[in-house]
């Protein structure tokens, strides 16, 4: 059977940690998707032309791990830890974006805004909703 956490346990307060947690292994899983996919381009098997494409696509894969992350370990709300985590890694980055060269958001902002929510937010429901290791015998 699984276990449910108290519902006292689930104020904001206990949010913190989990989607910290997430935010951290979701950049580290962008920084370490976009390294590979610009060695890829180095060696010319992708166009440098596909670079906002490859971007988005590191984006979503490690918006989808930090929303699975979080998600796993707090074991509940998976849509909610997921939109909120992916909104903590959007902070994140829009504001070392702009610290880093002092530009103004701009409409490609507003897709990585969904791009980041949507890819965290399915990753949390699927980690909340993943598989029991129960055996039906």
């Amino acid at each position: 059977m699984k276990k449910q956490m108290p519902t006292s346990a689930i104020g904001p307060e206990n949010m913190v940690k989990p989607m910290l947690l997430g935010a951290v292994f979701g950049l580290v899983a962008i920084i370490l998707v976009l390294m590979l996919l610009a060695l890829i381009m180095s060696f010319g098997i992708l166009p440098i032309s596909a670079a906002p494409a490859i971007s988005s696509v590191s984006v979503a894969i490690g918006a989808f791990l930090a929303g699975f992350i979080a998600a796993k370990k707090f074991k509940k709300n998976g849509l909610l830890i997921g939109a909120l985590c992916g909104a903590v890694l959007f902070a994140l980055f829009t504001l070392i974006g702009l610290a880093a060269f002092n530009s103004a958001p701009s409409a490609s902002t507003l897709i990585r805004l969904i791009v980041f929510i949507t890819a965290s937010a399915v990753g949390g429901i699927i980690g909340v909703g993943g598989s029991d290791k129960r055996k039906i015998v």
